[in-house]
């Protein structure tokens, strides 16, 4: 096994995922652009620019077409993998701690903190609609 040095973040690593092939690696961190690697050499492959604030979580569809950002600036947003370009951007009352996609990638899900007085919530969406 061989380590991989990922040089790209200017903050420290919120959370790294690899897509299913195991050929992705998709990280975020402390600072607003969340990226894409080649796993095989360490290659930064894109950034996702399009946040204002630190990137907590980031998820992968199933099918490696699309990636899912959280961030504390009060996002959760859907990207096209391949482009990078934005497709949607839903706005919350506190920051994006946690996201995923279904297994048949049509659902995203992503839960917020409870602060500012808000509650913490667990919100489920299907992305065929944004898509259709």
């Amino acid at each position: 096994m061989k380590p991989i040095m990922l040089h790209g973040h200017e903050r420290s690593i919120t959370q790294i995922k690899y897509n299913r092939e195991g050929d992705l690696i998709f990280s975020c961190a402390k600072d607003p652009q969340p990226n894409v690697w080649y796993s095989l050499n360490g290659e930064r492959l894109g950034t996702f620019v399009g946040h204002n604030g630190a990137v907590w979580c980031i998820d992968c569809s199933w099918d490696s077409t699309k990636v899912l950002t959280g961030a504390a600036d009060n996002t959760c947003k859907l990207w096209d993998c391949e482009t990078g370009s934005q497709i949607s951007s839903v706005e919350t009352n506190t920051a994006v701690r946690t996201n995923g996609f279904s297994f048949s990638g049509n659902l995203i899900m992503y839960s917020t903190d409870k602060t500012m007085g808000f509650p913490c919530e667990v919100l489920i969406y299907d992305i065929r609609d944004e898509l259709g």
